[in-house]
């Protein structure tokens, strides 16, 4: 990220969820690579890089590793995915020094939402035990469930319309600060003008991490 794009005055906060707020990614690795072995396959760093974020991931892992022109379907994938999810999600811990960041927002009174590309039923499933925390949220998009939202990430879709939620709008997208753990996030935060962090989990960097993030900014 570039130094200039620190020095815009932020107003508002915008957080990514999933390995931002709650550590969850752990739980859909495994979930992806068991899905992929009952079939022949197995998930990698590659593919996760790729995904993340995306509303069509299923698709898009059944069409890379060819498992598609066999006939698995996103309906035979989710079967042993979702077991997989449904015994290990909701026990993921918060990100480390999310607490600490949500109460400096609020202290500071700066509006702040969450954008995740869940739908209701996987966002209950993954904050089923954090309710107290998820509370705090005065403001959560849900892109799984907003029709209005034409494209997922990595178009900017996904952040321009949780800005138009916001009770008091931003002067500038760039007073929005996006706080993301993926590429293709970043992509979507930078696309909607916004000012953006990238905090990437390092278990999950490809071998080509810094080619791509320099292809990003």
């Amino acid at each position: 990220m570039s130094p200039q794009c620190l020095n815009h005055h932020i107003t508002h906060v915008i957080f990514d969820y999933d390995g931002v707020i709650q550590d969850t990614e752990k739980v859909y690795f495994t979930a992806n690579d068991a899905a992929l072995r009952a079939f022949g396959k197995s998930f990698n760093n590659i593919m996760k890089a790729e995904i993340m974020g995306r509303c069509n991931a299923v698709e898009w892992i059944l069409q890379t590793t060819g498992l598609a022109e066999f006939g698995v379907t996103v309906e035979k994938h989710d079967m042993i995915y979702i077991q997989v999810v449904e015994i290990l999600l909701s026990d993921a811990p918060l990100m480390p020094g999310i607490v600490n960041l949500v109460e400096y927002v609020q202290r500071e009174n700066i509006p702040y939402a969450i954008c995740s590309a869940a739908n209701e039923t996987d966002f209950e499933r993954k904050t089923r035990k954090l309710k107290p925390f998820i509370a705090k949220f005065p403001l959560i998009e849900l892109v799984g469930e907003d029709r209005t939202i034409k494209h997922g990430k990595p178009a900017p879709d996904p952040y321009l319309a949780t800005i138009k939620r916001f009770t008091v709008p931003p002067k500038s997208n760039n007073n929005v600060l996006v706080i993301e753990d993926s590429i293709n996030g970043a992509k979507t935060g930078l696309a909607a003008g916004c000012t953006t962090i990238f905090v990437p989990q390092n278990e999950f960097k490809p071998f080509d991490f810094e080619e791509r993030i320099v292809c990003t900014y």
